[in-house]
């Protein structure tokens, strides 16, 4: 145990760093960017973005997923010492949740290439239509099981190191990717064109990462 959990605390890190650099491959498309569609769900710079990005981003997410879960997994090993129930519990939520990381991004992921696909067949509303009813299709799951990865574990935590239950300083309540999606969407608040993209759209991936630096740091 004394050498496992740092190593996947490590793992942790890495994990979500890659998974962060996947993000930023999918989502990293500049100030000239609009969303279309009466959901806002599609992108005008896909058609101007390079397929292999796409690629490159899901086969990133296929190792980022199981190797950012190690973090978190590392954080509840230290917390099972004390509290067996509560992490078990957390432990359980966050893995239904981490089904569906990969899932969602794969998702992303092809949006934009059937997206092109349709419209390079000169018909954009069919394209826009396609999309759609993709997304609200997979709707519940999607922010359910995003809910389960990213923000029921992350408020846990903060909660768990509020009440003493994790032994971290109070700082280390930010170590989460609910705080980190919070202050990306701050930076893309202000409307600066630094921040139309980053970090917003690689926070969350930042904020799994940060489990793995919060479990050295409970050690």
């Amino acid at each position: 145990m004394i050498f496992i959990t740092p190593v996947l605390g490590i793992i942790g890190i890495i994990g979500g760093l890659l998974c962060a650099t996947a993000d930023l491959l999918l989502d990293l498309k500049g100030t000239k960017n609009k969303k279309l569609g009466k959901m806002g769900v599609i992108d005008s710079e896909w058609e101007n973005m390079a397929h292999w990005r796409f690629v490159l981003s899901d086969i990133l997410a296929m190792f980022a997923v199981p190797m950012y879960s190690c973090g978190f997994i590392a954080l509840m090993m230290i917390l099972k010492k004390e509290h067996l129930v509560i992490s078990t519990v957390f432990t359980v939520i966050f893995l239904i949740g981490v089904m569906g990381g990969f899932m969602i991004h794969t998702f992303l992921c092809q949006q934009p290439t059937i997206y092109r696909k349709i419209v390079a067949k000169a018909d954009q509303e069919l394209a826009e239509d396609v999309i759609q009813s993709a997304f609200r299709q997979i709707y519940v799951p999607f922010f359910t099981l995003y809910s389960m990865l990213v923000i029921i574990p992350a408020i846990a935590v903060i909660v768990l190191i509020i009440i003493g239950y994790i032994h971290a300083p109070l700082w280390c309540v930010i170590l989460n990717p609910f705080v980190f999606q919070l202050v990306g969407f701050c930076f893309r608040a202000t409307k600066l064109e630094i921040f139309i993209d980053a970090p917003s759209c690689c926070a969350a991936s930042l904020g799994l990462a940060a489990y793995g630096l919060l479990t050295l740091i409970c050690l």
